[in-house]
């Protein structure tokens, strides 16, 4: 007889205690861990009545910066931490070190420092490179993605948004409470957000 699985699998990055390039290096397990022993998800896997398999758990992986290496696109949770930049013009001294730095191409240096928002990912290299603090974190956070799956039908995990990790926090324990109304045998949450519609799904677990 094998040992039963738990309800729930929890993965963090190495960047939570030591990475260059974490944006923020907090290890998340015990608070993650906290909402979800509260929210009862794991007496209401367990009472099933039938063995937890890999399948059946309820995936979080939570990521330091923007590379995403503990997978968080195909996690039922997944956290980004990311930064928000914001730009001094005046300071800049069109050195070229957070051009090179970004891996978006997301700067330019014409006329004056310019940063396209719709193409920066947060992860704060360019902060940690210019020497005039023409460019600085102005606030960081986590970007929510939710029902990442592989299987047969893998999906990519959808954004939500950004937010602090209060608010990140409790759009768990609210996607956990809709995932258990419309639990059934063999559903996975992305499947669940894919049949109510990601909108209507997203209006229900914004905080």
């Amino acid at each position: 007889m094998t040992d039963q699985l738990p309800a729930h699998t929890v993965k963090v990055c190495r960047g939570a205690t030591r990475c260059q390039h974490a944006v923020l290096g907090q290890d998340l397990s015990a608070e993650l861990e906290a909402v979800l022993a509260g929210s009862g998800w794991p007496r209401f896997l367990a009472g099933m009545n039938r063995p937890i398999r890999h399948h059946h758990q309820f995936r979080v992986a939570v990521a330091s910066c923007p590379n995403g290496c503990s997978q968080p696109h195909i996690a039922d949770f997944g956290l980004i931490a990311c930064a928000r930049i914001g730009i001094e013009p005046a300071r800049c001294s069109d050195c070229g070190h957070c051009v090179a730095v970004c891996a978006e191409k997301a700067l330019n240096l014409k006329d004056s420092i310019h940063l396209d928002s719709s193409r920066c990912l947060g992860c704060a290299a360019c902060a940690r490179v210019c020497p005039e603090k023409a460019l600085r974190v102005d606030e960081t956070g986590y970007r929510v993605l939710l029902g990442g799956k592989l299987g047969r039908h893998p999906r990519l995990a959808h954004e939500l948004g950004f937010f602090s990790l209060q608010d990140s926090l409790h759009v768990l324990g609210k996607v956990l409470d809709v995932y258990m109304k419309h639990h059934r045998p063999g559903l996975r949450l992305g499947e669940l957000v894919e049949s109510m519609g990601r909108e209507k799904f997203d209006a229900l677990v914004r905080p």
